[in-house]
């Protein structure tokens, strides 16, 4: 497996769940790792999480605002040079209706912080990440986006609209050594999970904590011959504990 002491990390959203399980992990495993997210106070508590003496980076961000993500894409060129793992982790969950019950302004609010933004963070990145000896985008996906459901409405969307770009992404910067892939969480104890499902046992489901760690091992294992692969936590979640177990071999499975 690949170490991670020493890349330098880029997670969106990282502020709460998933991206904050991540922040934590991955400076744990000695990353340096910029984090944003709108709410610098939650970034901080991020960072508190990380403890002592991690090498953390908060930075309130908006990721539909262009020039807040340049001023921090230019931060890390500055202090870094380069971008080894770039997550577009950033998404809210929008109206659950069906579509035409959602109001405009509510499609477009979604629309614009899960494509946009992914968008947006990407395609300033891509400098960066060209310039690592060989850099992975993860973008985060959902079962909803691979198989639309009625009464998601646009999320489901936004979500479709993701594995377009990762695949799009993915043919483009084949040759730059950049492997881009999406994964879908699947259901995992998070606010956004609680704000979909508020009558649901957050007992019953992973932790943030655990879904991150299949992320940690796409970071390990990934190389360009998975580029455009779609993975699914839940698949990968066997695979991790048998990796701390050292019995973690063969190709990770991939859903295409």
């Amino acid at each position: 497996m690949k170490d991670l002491e020493g890349k330098v990390a880029l997670i969106t959203g990282g502020s709460r769940g998933i991206g904050r399980a991540l922040c934590v992990q991955l400076t744990a495993l000695g990353a340096h790792v910029y984090a944003c997210a709108r709410d610098i106070e939650s970034l901080r508590e991020t960072e508190a999480l990380c403890g002592e003496g991690a090498s953390f980076t908060g930075v309130q961000a908006d990721v539909t605002d262009p020039s807040a993500v340049k001023r921090l894409v230019g931060r890390i060129a500055d202090e870094r040079g380069h971008l080894d793992i770039l997550v577009n982790n950033a998404a809210i969950l929008g109206p659950r209706k069906n579509l035409e019950e959602v109001a405009l302004e509510d499609w477009q609010k979604t629309q614009r912080i899960n494509v946009d933004g992914v968008f947006i963070v990407s395609t300033q990145s891509i400098a960066l990440l060209r310039e690592a000896e060989q850099s992975v985008m993860i973008n985060v996906s959902s079962s909803v986006g691979r198989r639309g459901r009625g009464g998601w409405g646009p999320y489901a969307v936004s979500k479709h609209a993701v594995e377009g770009i990762t695949e799009t992404l993915a043919e483009e910067l084949a040759s730059d050594g950049v492997c881009v892939v999406s994964i879908n969480p699947g259901g995992t104890a998070t606010d956004m999970r609680q704000e979909a499902y508020p009558s649901e046992d957050p007992n019953t489901l992973p932790s943030a904590e655990s879904i991150a760690s299949t992320f940690v091992l796409l970071m390990q294992t990934l190389d360009m011959g998975q580029t455009g692969h779609k993975y699914d936590a839940r698949a990968l979640l066997d695979r991790v504990e048998g990796a701390e177990n050292a019995a973690g071999e063969g190709d990770l499975p991939f859903v295409s």
